[in-house]
């Protein structure tokens, strides 16, 4: 009698966790990201940042309440995997992640390149295996970093992996590598964090222009995601993202030019 006891309380806090996790009324849907200033970081003990705002903007709009985890990207990758009704953001969308998430659709644009610094004149990209000329820095876990790896760059020689973007720029920054990924959010504030500006680096490789996106568990109610869905294109038609993107880069110098032209893969 016990035992059955025990299993039925097993049950109900199963069921309450996994009703957390949905978000239906009066509940609370959990959102998993890491820290990626601007876009989304820590301040004050807050979830902060572009598309942190725009986020709770859009379960705002679906009448959801949020709770924002933070964590290394990997952990924040497997945990989405594993929890059921768990979000996470901002994700990139690809082929290999089609069928493992519930995709609610892009939330910011973005264009990512590989940098150079504007000084390193000598680095030239005209083809993927002229990558394999120089060392490029990457972050564990990445869409973007598995995309250089089939490129043929090899971790034991033309590429090197960091936990984060600020082991990253450090990198960079001290000169063990010639290349790193970044986009026009990422980029400028690291930089700014390490007192360069992001006219001190050149893009010589577009890399890809798709946007960052808010993604669900696939085990995520499907009537919930398609109401986010709907939530997400009426923040966007808002003006809300324009104004969230000037509130946090406002302060960030312009880059003199944008790499239209830049080669890609």
């Amino acid at each position: 009698m016990r035992l059955v006891v025990l299993f039925l309380l097993i049950d109900l806090f199963c069921l309450r966790v996994g009703w957390l996790h949905a978000g239906p009324a009066g509940g609370k849907a959990v959102l998993f990201t890491e820290e990626l200033a601007p876009v989304h970081f820590t301040q004050d003990n807050r979830q902060v940042g572009i598309a942190t705002d725009i986020v709770r903007a859009i379960f705002r709009e679906a009448g959801l309440q949020t709770e924002i985890q933070s964590y290394p990207w990997k952990r924040t990758y497997l945990t989405v995997l594993r929890t059921p009704g768990s979000f996470v953001y901002t994700i990139n969308r690809t082929p290999e992640r089609e069928n493992l998430f519930q995709w609610i659709g892009p939330i910011l644009n973005k264009r990512t390149y590989l940098y150079r610094l504007a000084t390193r004149v000598d680095i030239r990209i005209d083809s993927p295996e002229d990558l394999k000329k120089y060392t490029t820095v990457a972050i564990l876990g990445y869409a973007l970093t598995g995309k250089l790896r089939k490129l043929g760059l090899s971790p034991a020689k033309e590429l090197i992996i960091t936990r984060n973007k600020k082991e990253q720029i450090q990198v960079f920054l001290k000169g063990r590598a010639d290349l790193i990924t970044g986009n026009e959010f990422t980029i400028a504030s690291a930089l700014a964090e390490s007192g360069y500006s992001i006219n001190d680096v050149v893009p010589v490789l577009l890399m890809n222009e798709k946007g960052y996106y808010l993604a669900a568990n696939l085990s995520t109610d499907r009537n919930l995601v398609e109401r986010l869905r709907i939530a997400n294109i009426k923040i966007q038609q808002s003006g809300l993202v324009q104004k969230t993107i000037a509130k946090y880069m406002g302060r960030l110098p312009k880059p003199e030019s944008i790499c239209d032209t830049c080669w890609r893969p």
